[in-house]
Order: C-alpha cells, then structure tokens, then sequence
C-alpha cells in the first residue's frame, strides 16, 4: 500500500490455490490488494506450460498498464 501512495503500480502475482489466503490476509490488514491470479500449479510444469502460465500472467498484468 505504501507504494500505491507513492504512485507506484505494485500487483501480486498468484495462483489460484493462494487467492483465498492473499485476500484473507489483506482484509486482516485493511488493505485491497492488486492481484492476477493464474492457474495452479507453477512447478512441476514442462516449459511450454510454464509458458502458459506466464502469458495468462502477462494478460492480468496489462491491465494495470491500461
């Protein structure tokens, strides 16, 4: 949140088995978090899943740039 006040564009990269904790924790601390959110999991994958998953990434994050 602190950069949020400084004007600075910051978002939580997550996957879909975090969300549920990520938004608990920020409601804990009263603060609404930017947040994309990919499919699980990340490892294990072979690199053209990882692919995938970084271009489902790069998807969410364009639309902080908008």
């Amino acid at each position: 949140m602190e950069l949020k006040r400084r004007g600075v564009t910051a978002v939580v990269v997550a996957t879909e088995t975090f969300a549920p904790l990520i938004r608990a924790q920020a409601k804990a601390r009263k603060v609404e978090p930017e947040l994309v959110i990919v499919k699980h999991p990340i490892g294990g994958l072979n690199a053209e899943e990882l692919k995938g998953r970084v271009d489902e990434a790069l998807k969410g994050l364009q639309s902080y740039l908008d």
